[in-house]
């Protein structure tokens, strides 16, 4: 039973309107604080603030500082001499001015390399794509070198005869034969 802190160790308990009003806010925004950041109770549907969390919700709401830490003595001691102080500041710029360009070296380097990759493989489709072309246009060449040879016995009905590319040759020579005629 002494594990269980007595009324008089927990102190005043507030309510969310309570708290809202000793912190000048919302009731609204003081539940969502404290349900965000764990400073508040529930019971239920009612949120309970003990005076610790009011303490804790207002150390949340404080503003960052805008100003830097006050300079130390030991590091005024350190850059007493001003030119001091300079050298160490050029060293600084100069080593961060080799780091990004070793930096954007190394950027360009692999951006080269990826667009050669990108250079590369289209240069290998493309020669596909001329390969495969160069190899259609010798096929139909040579069907049209054997069809020259051929004439088109336009008398035969026998059905085996008429093969697709005699068929595809019948129409061209008749389209010639009407585009002739229509001139």
């Amino acid at each position: 039973m002494s594990d269980i802190p007595s009324p008089t160790q927990l102190g005043t308990i507030y309510n969310a309107k309570e708290a809202a009003s000793r912190l000048q806010m919302t009731p609204r925004g003081v539940i969502t604080l404290g349900k965000r950041y764990g400073c508040c109770s529930m019971d239920g549907r009612n949120a309970l603030f003990s005076e610790q969390d009011l303490l804790d919700i207002w150390q949340i709401m404080r503003a960052p500082a805008t100003a830097t830490k006050p300079v130390s003595v030991r590091s005024i001691a350190f850059y007493s001499s001003n030119a001091s102080y300079r050298d160490l500041l050029r060293t600084v710029q100069r080593e961060g001015d080799e780091k990004r360009r070793q930096r954007k070296e190394r950027e360009v380097a692999e951006r080269e390399r990826r667009l050669e990759i990108k250079r590369d493989a289209s240069r290998a489709k493309l020669d596909a794509r001329i390969a495969k072309r160069g190899g259609a246009l010798e096929a139909k060449s040579a069907l049209r070198a054997a069809a020259d040879v051929e004439p088109l016995d336009v008398n035969n009905r026998d059905p085996a005869y008429w093969t697709e590319d005699r068929k595809l040759r019948l129409r061209d020579e008749r389209l010639v034969r009407l585009s002739r005629d229509a001139k």
